[in-house]
């Protein structure tokens, strides 16, 4: 629940500066000055009632009351006046304690709530009875603004409660999203700011700034700031430059006319909020975005205040570093645990495989030097446990390829891609012949990537939807018309065809391929009739 605003709620109990008044000379009797000084200059509001719960009388401090919570005139507490006119809709609080009072009690009760309208107010009271000739006569209250304290206290509470949670959320596997969003939301409910968001970014990544905001802002404010923010990283800045905590005023109105945040210029329009409060994530040496705080015209932090926000933006900075080291040791884990798995299984597996191979040829020669031909049971048998035996091992060399990182980059597209058609072949008993150059064709790293999941694409396809008894890949180089150097990809199968212009919904393959060409920058073209199989085509421009 958001706190209310502490700063319409500021306490009234005693001014923030001296008051310095005269008190002139009296014969009064020393109680009568007493009673005089406590009515009038103590600070606490002192108010008598009726037993109808009239007002009496009152003083200063009690009047002051209903000129600042309720911006009420003077008149307004005129004697005569009921308790439930003064304060509407408060019976459910303050009823049982005129009750007390009248039944010849005192009540005393620290940070009493009383709701106003659109309003929450604390107080400590005392209420008790005054006796007339032995019966109750009327009530007198007294009571101290306690707004102020409650609030600190309940916004340390708040604060306190957001550290436990957003650290407890570095501990788990949480992700670094949760963590920021509860940050933002935080700074919102624990502060007078009106509105707050964070951009983050990962300067080892490719990852784009991603932005985090509350709901002061309309839909569509976080993709804007983000997209705003992606060349305004502090890559190039010493964390030493920068300031801890950066208090701009009339950020708005100067960068609503900056070109560089034209994209969100139509949600600064508005001026719900004008000044701004900048602090950079900070966490090792290095910078992992903003926390940007936003206030209204002239409003100040208090040093607490800037405090707290500091350590927000320290626990947000950590969250987003310890993410980062997550995922490069998960990352790490994985090539570690791959590389072993890859070497296992070709120290095991793949030379158990192997060896079966070499035993199932020589059976065979033993039962053709037996006298039992190709036709005889045994052979056939043994026949077939020779082509699971060699299909089995290219599965698995395709295998060990894939787990090997590094691997394609090692041996290039056209190794590749021969022992993935080896083991599909081997696997769906389909011929599957591949033709490419003998030298390695030189492409980046990404490149060859997108090129090689492509064509597995298509062999895939081939052999799920096309009923084909033959495939064939073909790489070869060349030129455009316009002179620039391709590697040129054609994936064919002889199978049923198809229509490229049908809508195919379930069939997400083209699609893939289609995404795969245009991040490698290449041109792909789908050839297919329906009986006269497919022609599947990637021209890849060759680095100069």
């Amino acid at each position: 629940m958001t706190l209310p605003d502490a700063a319409s709620l500021r306490s009234t109990s005693m001014p923030t500066e001296p008051v310095i008044e005269p008190v002139p000379a009296t014969d009064a009797s020393l109680d009568a000055q007493l009673l005089a000084l406590f009515f009038d200059r103590v600070p606490m509001g002192v108010a008598v009632f009726d037993t109808d719960m009239r007002l009496q009388r009152c003083n200063k401090t009690w009047q002051g009351f209903y000129e600042h919570y309720l911006d009420a005139p003077p008149d307004f507490t005129s004697p005569g006046r009921h308790i439930f006119e003064m304060i509407p809709g408060s019976e459910d609080t303050v009823l049982p304690l005129f009750e007390n009072a009248l039944a010849g009690r005192t009540v005393r009760q620290a940070a009493h709530r009383i709701a106003i309208p659109g309003r929450e107010t604390y107080w400590d009271v005392v209420f008790a009875p005054l006796y007339a000739d032995g019966r109750v006569v009327g009530v007198v209250d007294i009571v101290t603004d306690a707004t102020d304290r409650v609030l600190r206290f309940r916004r340390m509470e708040a604060r306190i409660a957001t550290f436990t949670r957003v650290a407890a959320g570095m501990s788990v596997d949480q992700p670094l999203e949760t963590t920021l969003r509860e940050v933002v939301a935080a700074v919102s409910q624990t502060t007078e700011a009106v509105a707050c968001s964070i951009m983050c970014w990962d300067e080892d990544s490719d990852v784009p700034p991603r932005a985090f905001v509350d709901e002061a802002f309309a839909p569509g404010y976080a993709e804007a700031l983000a997209a705003a923010w992606g060349d305004r990283a502090f890559r190039d800045v010493e964390v030493a430059d920068l300031p801890r905590l950066g208090l701009r005023r009339g950020f708005r109105s100067e960068a609503v006319a900056e070109p560089a945040f034209a994209r969100l210029h139509p949600f600064w329009q508005e001026p719900f909020w004008e000044d701004a409060v900048g602090i950079p994530l900070v966490s090792s040496g290095r910078i992992f975005g903003e926390l940007d705080v936003y206030l209204r015209p002239g409003q100040s932090l208090t040093e607490d205040d800037e405090t707290y926000l500091v350590a927000l933006a320290d626990q947000a900075a950590v969250a987003a570093q310890n993410a980062t080291l997550f995922r490069t040791a998960a990352q790490n884990a994985t090539l570690v645990e791959r590389q072993r798995l890859a070497r296992d299984l070709h120290d095991s597996v793949s030379q158990a495989l192997f060896s079966m191979t070499l035993h199932a040829r020589a059976a065979e020669r033993h039962l053709g030097a037996a006298g039992l031909g190709e036709d005889s049971a045994p052979a056939q048998e043994v026949g077939r446990l020779r082509e699971l035996t060699q299909g089995a091992l290219a599965e698995m060399r395709a295998l060990i390829f894939e787990l090997r990182p590094g691997a394609l980059a090692e041996e290039g597209l056209a190794s590749a891609l021969a022992k993935q058609a080896a083991a599909l072949s081997a696997r769906e008993q389909v011929p599957i012949e591949v033709e490419a150059p003998t030298t390695r064709i030189p492409l980046p790293e990404d490149v060859e990537e997108h090129l090689y999941r492509l064509v597995l694409e298509a062999l895939h396809n081939a052999l799920k939807h096309a009923d084909a008894s033959r495939l064939a890949v073909v790489l070869g180089t060349g030129s455009r018309p316009d002179g620039i150097p391709v590697l040129r990809v054609e994936v064919s199968d002889d199978g049923r065809g198809f229509d490229p212009a049908a809508p195919r919904p379930g069939h997400l393959g083209l699609g893939t391929m289609r995404e795969r060409a245009v991040a490698a920058g290449a041109e792909l073209v789908v050839d297919s009739t329906p009986g006269q199989g497919t022609r599947v085509v990637v021209e890849q421009p060759l680095p100069g």
